[in-house]
């Protein structure tokens, strides 16, 4: 084994070339799930990476999972839902920017930014939820293993997230 400026060892080539196809794979469907959770392009390719390199440092735990792809989830929506709160503490980005891009963009787009603003909304846990449920076509009890939870506590996210939208957007 050889060991890198980072400090991760790196495996023999057939598990190295493995983790790659699996990375590979699976970046994009990563990358929209963080984008989903975050939405901050660059926050979501930082959440991409930060999951595959866990992903390196923990290559036996990901190739003994029932389903790598399930794990790498896990993994990412984890990561994004203590990055989002990392962020807010920080009182980033504040509210009011948010808002005032919002109100002032012209562009014929305005339903999006309807969603967009509605969607900013909902809490992590049920921005989480219906982004793995609605947009990814993960279970409910799928959802509740990648969110550390139970199902009926997704069902609850499910359910407020859902009810929120209909008010921000005035289907309610």
């Amino acid at each position: 084994m050889i060991s890198s400026a980072t400090g991760v060892e790196l495996s023999d080539p057939a598990r190295e070339q493995a983790f790659n196809e699996v990375a590979g794979i699976e970046s994009q469907r990563l990358f929209a799930v963080a984008l989903s959770i975050l939405r901050d392009e660059g926050e979501a390719q930082d959440a991409v990476q930060e999951t595959l390199v866990r992903a390196w440092r923990a290559q036996d735990s990901l190739f003994r999972a029932d389903s790598p792809s399930r794990w790498l989830t896990r993994v990412c929506v984890n990561h994004c839902i203590g990055r989002r709160r990392h962020l807010r503490s920080r009182g980033w980005p504040p509210m009011a920017l948010i808002e005032d891009a919002i109100s002032r963009d012209p562009s014929p787009a305005g339903d999006h930014l309807d969603v967009d603003r509605a969607y900013r909304r909902l809490s992590l846990r049920q921005r989480a939820a219906i982004t793995l449920n609605y947009r990814h076509g993960y279970s409910v009890e799928e959802c509740a293993v990648f969110m550390g939870c139970r199902p009926g506590t997704v069902r609850t996210h499910l359910a407020r997230g859902l009810a929120t939208l209909r008010k921000e957007l005035g289907d309610a």
